[in-house]
């Protein structure tokens, strides 16, 4: 009960801290009084009657009438600043040397997980690089004006994080809002950043830790980052703290050394200065991002998600957390281009998946702000194996949603986990004659969360980038 009251105080004293405002966005309110004057002349002639010389001297017939108005009104402006010095949804880190046995196996980034299985003796696998993974949700981070305003102090959190070190649960540290201080020293403030980051934080529930850690920061592009990460955590899982199969029933006292490689995605970063340019004038590397691309698919594939196997619509096919980012040569149309997870399902047991795939193709606007094209050529090397050409006609709907009209061909093969999903769904479907694959698609998709830019958005298009 007492850790649940500190961790509530925990959270109330940090919600002040963020003061007035959004989480994310910072307004300004800017009030004018406008003053117009006005003066109308009007000059009258009266013509008296008769034709008499009256001499040199005579008065003038011109009458002059002078009016003056002045009118004011209020001007109101608001606007838009980043209110956060580091916004992410997800980070992903494999971790090196934190165990010899029962090892994780989670890959590069900590998102390969290993497909073999490992032995039945074990609860893990054994001789892995990536023994253990990090993994973030939802990370957040604001200026600390500590220090008499020093620089690139930051105060962070996010919704959930957890550090493995193996693949035994009880040996894994997770925390809900944990609290980070951090301090960045840049090596370098020019897009793409780079920066030396020493933290400390610590977690309170549902583990007690402490954790240590210096990165070295490289991003943020199309919300793309690579970390180095070095670092040491310490701390306990209570009684009652959920095993792999039992509750834990005393409390578990946890020390982890590492070492690890991470990515991040839809995590953007700004330097102090960013944090006075408003939104609109803010410098964009990518022709897209978001949060999901969703499809409907007609393939030549001879089954279907659905009984009829002639059905208008046989697969899916979707991107989560897909980037463009813009390669700055010739017109800057090029792109390379990423996302979490690459999936197709052509039919019920024809599917091909991806992580972290090379895309390189091409952005053509056709019509400014609404209609757009991109051809390219996609390399999806883990789990599946596949190569993939398309193309993609882009209608901008609105700054958050997107349609699209879709065509492609997909070739490769799933032989590298061919003997995992035919064992786990071997009582459902028999995937060995759908072990390589040669589709066509055409179909619709929509963006969910993805935004589109257009040419004059992108920095290098931009007249202080030209200088």
């Amino acid at each position: 009960m007492k850790n649940y009251l500190l961790y509530f105080l925990l959270i109330v004293t940090f919600g002040s801290f963020l003061g007035c405002g959004t989480f994310h966005t910072r307004t300004e309110t800017e009030t004018y009084t406008i003053v117009v004057r006005d003066t109308l002349n009007q000059i009258e002639v009266k013509n008296h009657p008769g034709r008499q010389d009256y001499g040199v001297v005579y008065p003038s017939s011109k009458i002059l009438h002078s009016t003056r108005e002045i009118v004011t009104r209020d001007s109101i402006v608001e606007r838009y600043y980043p209110n956060f010095i580091r916004l992410g949804v997800f980070e992903s880190v494999g971790l090196i040397g934190t165990s010899k046995t029962d090892q994780l196996g989670a890959g590069i980034f900590g998102i390969f997980r290993e497909i073999e299985d490992y032995p039945s003796t074990d609860n893990g696998y054994k001789n892995k690089l990536f023994s253990g993974g990090y993994y973030r949700f939802g990370i957040g981070e604001w200026r600390l004006r500590w220090f008499r305003d020093a620089k690139n102090w930051t105060i962070g959190t996010c919704l959930f994080e957890f550090l493995a070190s193996d693949n035994i649960r009880k040996n894994t540290l997770a925390g809900v809002f944990p609290l980070y201080i951090k301090k960045r020293f840049f090596v370098s403030e020019k897009i793409p950043y780079l920066a030396i980051s020493p933290s400390f934080g610590f977690g309170l529930y549902p583990s007690q830790y402490v954790n240590l850690n210096a990165a070295v920061e490289l991003g943020s592009l199309g919300g793309l980052n690579l970390r180095l990460y070095g670092g040491f955590a310490i701390g306990q899982n209570p009684k009652g703290f959920p095993m792999n199969d039992r509750i834990n029933a005393e409390t578990q006292t946890i020390s982890t050394p590492y070492l690890g490689v991470g990515i991040s995605f839809l995590d953007f970063v700004n330097i102090v200065p960013e944090l006075y340019t408003e939104w609109k004038d803010h410098p964009h590397s990518s022709w897209n991002i978001g949060v999901l691309q969703f499809s409907l698919l007609h393939t030549n594939s001879d089954t279907s998600l659905g009984k009829n196997t002639k059905s208008l619509v046989k697969g899916l096919y979707f991107r989560l957390l897909p980037a463009s980012i813009s390669i700055p040569i010739l017109n800057n149309g090029f792109y390379f281009g990423t996302s979490l997870l690459n999936a197709f399902l052509f039919g019920l047991k024809d599917i091909g998946i991806g992580v972290l795939p090379f895309r390189l193709g091409y952005w053509h606007v056709i019509l400014p702000d609404e209609l757009s094209i991109e051809p390219f050529i996609e390399y999806n090397y883990y789990p599946s194996t596949f190569i993939h050409f398309g193309n993609r006609f882009n209608l901008k709907i609105s700054e958050t949603f997107n349609f699209s009209f879709i065509l492609g061909y997909v070739n490769g093969n799933n032989d590298r986990f061919l003997k995992k999903i035919n064992r786990d769904m071997n009582d459902l479907f028999d995937f060995t004659p759908y072990a390589t694959f040669s589709r066509y698609y055409i179909g619709i998709s929509i963006g969910i969360i993805d935004r589109i830019f257009q040419p004059e958005e992108l920095r290098y298009n931009k007249e202080e980038w030209k200088k």
